[in-house]
C-alpha cells in the first residue's frame, strides 16, 4: 500500500547505543570486591555494571549537573568497601555511590584551590580507602578521605622528575604505591611515573615511541 501524509503516528524512537549493555565511548573500568565490573559509559553520561561474565546487572546516571547526574564521566574507582567512585569530568567533581548505584556524596568544582579540579580524568583508591584523584589539565594528584576531604596533592606542569604534562591514567598496587601515565604525546613526558601514597617520586620509565 502507498504511504498518505498523515496515516502514521509516532510511537517511539532509540539509539542502539543507549540500551543495557550497550555503550557510547566507555571511558573507564573498574571492578569491585565481589568481582562485579562497573563501567563509566562516558557519552551516555551513566555507570552501568555487570557480572565477572558481562551480565548485565544494572545501570544508574544521566546526562546533567545534580545528584547522581553525570557530565561525561571518564573514571571509574571501586574501594575496598565496595563503594564506587566516579570521576564526573565535565562537572569537575567526584560521586561516590553504593555498589548498587544509590548516591552517597559528591565533592568538587572549578578552579585551582585544593579540592577543586579543572579536568579530573581518573582515580584510584587505596587499601586505607584513600581517594587519589588525576587533574589532568591542572597536571597534579589530589588525595582524599574516602568521603572527600582534601588530604594532599604533588605534581606540577613541566618535564622533570615528579612533574606532569597532562597526565591520564592511575593505578594503585596492592603495595600501595601509586603509578600516574604521564600522557603528553611526542613529549620526554611520555612516560610511568611511580610514587608513595605521599607523594614521593620513586621512579620512571619510558619516552616518546613506539619501540619496546
Amino acid at each position: 500500500p502507498s504511504l498518505q501524509q498523515g496515516a502514521y503516528q509516532f510511537v517511539t524512537s532509540w539509539s542502539v547505543r543507549t540500551l543495557p549493555g550497550q555503550f557510547a565511548q566507555p571511558g573507564a573500568i573498574a571492578t569491585g570486591p565481589t568481582g562485579n565490573v562497573y563501567v563509566a559509559d562516558t557519552n551516555n553520561n551513566r555507570v552501568q555494571a555487570f557480572s565477572a561474565t558481562g551480565t548485565f546487572l544494572r545501570q544508574w546516571g544521566s546526562s546533567g549537573y545534580g545528584s547522581g547526574q553525570f557530565t561525561r564521566p571518564e573514571g571509574i574507582a571501586v574501594a575496598p568497601d565496595g563503594k564506587v567512585y566516579v570521576a564526573d569530568t565535565g562537572n569537575r567533581r567526584i560521586q561516590v555511590f553504593t555498589p548498587d548505584g544509590v548516591f552517597i556524596t559528591m565533592w568538587g568544582s572549578y578552579g585551582t584551590a585544593d579540592g577543586q579540579f579543572y579536568y579530573p580524568v581518573s582515580l584510584a583508591v587505596d587499601s586505607n580507602g584513600l581517594v587519589y584523584v588525576v587533574d589532568s589539565r591542572h597536571c597534579r594528584v589530589q588525595v582524599f578521605s574516602p568521603m572527600g576531604q582534601f588530604v594532599g596533592k604533588w605534581g606540577q606542569h613541566g618535564h622533570f622528575p615528579g612533574q606532569f604534562l597532562y597526565p591520564r591514567g592511575i593505578a594503585v598496587s596492592n603495595e600501595d604505591f601509586v603509578y600516574i601515565a604521564d600522557y603528553e604525546e611526542g613529549t620526554d613526558n611520555s612516560r610511568i611515573l611511580v610514587f608513595t601514597t605521599a607523594g614521593t617520586l620513586m621512579t620512571s620509565w619510558g619516552s616518546g615511541g613506539s619501540g619496546d
